[in-house]
């Protein structure tokens, strides 16, 4: 049974750290950040049922940028917790959404 999730889900707002855990339905989904980047990395992750995080993968890359503005489509994800994390950089303030395609 297909899933289908037409949810925008905000990851980052004005962030210069990585965001709290966002509880997604799973399905298709489009990535997009804008912002400054300050020099920082920008990547969706997925929690694993260990509680660990890592970034999601699609056709043999990660979805991870360090120029925005960014936007991947066609991400395919299960239900569970997925974060837009920020690593490094100085100055930086970014958006991050996940929107389903439905």
């Amino acid at each position: 049974m297909r899933r289908s999730d037409d949810s925008l889900y905000t990851l980052a707002a004005n962030a210069s750290a990585t965001g709290a855990a966002v509880s997604i339905r799973g399905g298709a989904y489009a990535f997009m950040a804008d912002g400054t980047v300050g020099g920082a990395t920008v990547s969706l992750q997925t929690q694993l049922p260990d509680g660990s995080w890592s970034d999601v993968s699609m056709f043999g890359g990660t979805i991870k940028t360090t120029a925005l503005p960014y936007s991947v489509t066609g991400i395919q994800l299960p239900a569970g917790s997925v974060r837009a994390a920020i690593t490094g950089g100085a100055g930086v303030s970014l958006n991050a959404s996940l929107v389903g395609i439905g």
